[in-house]
C-alpha cells in the first residue's frame, strides 16, 4: 500500500474520533489498524471486482463534515407517510431538530452519539465489531470513524402501526466521506416496518458509509423499505447484517435510483428454526451510474426459509451487478431457498454481470436459483404496437412493467404509489410514461 494511502494518512495523525473514551479509542485503533494491514478493497476482491474502486478512492476519508439541511427542501422531498415516525440523520448524524417520532409504548429511539458518550460500554457491546470476513472492511472503517447514527429498539410484544421512517440526507458539497451506524432490534413477537430513505441535498458529493445491524427476536416480524435516491454526484458503500432468531420474518425491498455508485452488501443469518426472509431489490443503472449488490444469506436452522427476486435494468453506459450467494448448513434441515436475477439491457454499452452461488450441506432441502439477462421481450413489444403504440413508448411500458412486478409488493398503498411514481420518473423514457423529470 502506498504511503499516501488514506487509510495511512489517518492512522499517522491518529485522528480517531474521541467519542466514547478509552474503551473506544482502544477498538477504534484496532479497527484501524486491521484495516490499514488488510486495505481497501480493490479489483482482486472476487466480491468487489465489478466495483470502480478509482471512483470511490476520489473522495476524501479523511474528513467527516456535517453541512446545514435545508429544512423546508427536505419537507417537500419527503415521502407521503400519514403518521409515520420521522428520524433523520444528516451526514451520518442525527438531527433532533428535523426529527419527529413522539412516543409509543415500547419504542426507542435514541441518538447512537449521545450512547457513546453517556455509556460507552453498552454501546461496546451494542454495536458490532467487524470480524475477518473481507466484506467487512468497510465496516472497519466505519467501527474506526464513526460517531452517529441511531438505534431503533422496539420491545418484546410490541406491535408499531405506524412507519418508522428513517431519514439518511447527504449535504456535503465536495467529495468527503461521512461515516454512520444504524442498529435495529426487534424484541420477541414484536411487529413494525421501517422505511429507510437515502436521498442527497442540492449537488452533495459525499460518500456515505453505512455499517448496519438488525436483529430480530423468536416470532417478531420485520418489513424493511430502503429507497436510494441520492444526486448524481454521491455514492453510498453499505454493509448490512441482519440475524433471525426461530420463527420471525424478515423482508427487505430495496430501490436503488440514483447516486454516482451504490456498493450494498447484505448478509443475513437465518439462526433459528423456521425462521424466513423475503428479499427483493430493483435497481437502475443509467448514464454511467454503478451498483453492485451483493447478499449472502445462510441458512443455520431447520426447515428455514429464502425467497429472492432481484431485478436490474442498465442503459447508457451504466453498470450493474448482482452477486447472491446462499449457504445451507448441515443443522439446516428441511431448508427452502430460491433465487431469482432478471435483468434488462437497454442500450449496446450498459452491463450487468450476475454470479449466483448455492452450496448445499444436507439432504432433504429445496434450493433453486435462476438468472437471465436480456433485452425486451420482441413478441410482448409486436403485441403493443399491433394496438397503435410506437415503439419507444411500447420499450418504455415494457420497461415500467418490469419494475412494477416488485413495487407492487411494498407495504402501505401511499407508499407503493410514491414508489411507483419515483421509478417513473428515473426511467431512461419517463416522459413516455408520465413519469416526473
Amino acid at each position: 500500500m502506498s504511503a499516501a494511502s488514506p487509510l495511512e494518512r489517518i492512522a499517522a495523525r491518529g485522528a480517531l474520533p474521541p467519542a466514547g473514551g478509552a474503551a473506544w479509542t482502544e477498538r477504534r485503533q484496532r479497527a484501524l489498524a486491521s484495516l490499514v494491514a488488510k486495505g481497501l478493497p480493490d479489483r482482486r476482491d472476487e466480491n468487489w471486482k465489478y466495483l470502480d474502486h478509482a471512483r470511490i478512492a476520489g473522495f476524501a476519508f479523511e474528513s467527516a463534515p456535517q453541512g446545514e439541511a435545508d429544512a423546508s427542501a427536505l419537507a417537500a422531498r419527503l415521502l407521503p407517510l400519514a403518521s409515520a415516525r420521522r428520524v433523520v440523520l444528516v451526514d451520518g448524524r442525527f438531527a433532533p431538530g428535523l426529527s419527529e417520532f413522539g412516543t409509543a409504548a415500547g419504542l426507542e429511539i435514541l441518538d447512537l452519539s449521545t450512547l457513546l458518550e453517556r455509556a460507552p460500554e453498552a454501546s461496546l457491546a451494542l454495536l458490532r465489531a467487524p470480524g475477518e470476513d473481507a466484506d467487512d472492511r468497510y465496516a472497519l472503517l466505519a467501527d474506526a470513524l464513526a460517531t452517529g447514527g441511531v438505534l431503533v429498539r422496539v420491545a418484546a410484544g410490541c406491535e408499531i402501526a405506524e412507519p418508522i421512517y428513517l431519514v439518511q440526507l447527504a449535504t456535503a458539497a465536495r467529495p468527503s466521506v461521512h461515516q454512520a451506524r444504524v442498529v435495529i432490534e426487534a424484541g420477541a413477537g414484536a411487529r413494525f416496518t421501517l422505511v429507510e430513505h437515502f436521498m442527497t441535498q442540492g449537488d452533495a458529493a459525499a460518500l456515505g458509509n453505512l455499517a448496519s445491524e438488525v436483529t430480530i427476536g423468536e416470532g417478531a416480524d420485520v418489513t424493511h423499505v430502503r429507497l436510494h435516491q441520492h444526486g448524481p454526484e454521491a455514492a453510498q458503500v453499505e454493509t448490512s447484517v441482519v440475524r433471525l432468531a426461530a420463527r420471525s420474518r424478515y423482508a427487505q425491498h430495496l430501490l436503488a435510483l440514483g447516486g454516482k455508485i451504490l456498493r450494498s452488501a447484505l448478509r443475513v443469518a437465518l439462526e433459528g428454526e423456521r425462521a424466513a426472509c423475503r428479499l427483493d431489490g430493483l435497481f437502475l443503472a443509467d448514464g454511467e451510474r454503478q451498483v453492485d449488490l451483493v447478499t449472502q444469506v445462510a441458512h443455520r436452522g431447520a426447515a428455514t426459509e429464502t425467497i429472492q427476486e432481484y431485478r436490474g435494468i442498465a442503459a447508457g453506459r451504466g453498470r450493474g451487478a448482482f452477486n447472491g450467494r446462499i449457504d445451507v448448513h448441515a443443522t439446516a434441515k428441511g431448508a427452502n431457498a430460491s433465487q431469482s436475477s432478471r435483468n434488462l439491457l437497454l442500450s449496446p454499452l450498459a452491463e450487468i454481470n450476475v454470479r449466483p452461488q448455492l452450496e448445499i450441506q444436507v439432504d432433504d432441502v429445496q434450493c433453486r436459483h435462476g438468472a437471465t439477462i436480456g433485452t425486451l421481450d420482441e413478441e410482448q413489444l409486436f403485441y403493443l404496437e399491433s394496438r397503435a403504440i410506437d415503439p419507444a413508448t411500447a420499450r418504455a411500458l415494457l420497461t415500467f412493467a418490469f419494475c412494477r412486478d416488485l413495487t407492487g409488493r411494498l407495504p402501505f398503498a401511499a407508499l407503493r404509489e410514491a414508489a411507483e411514481a419515483l421509478v417513473a420518473g428515473s426511467l431512461p423514457d419517463r416522459d413516455l410514461i408520465g413519469g416526473p423529470g
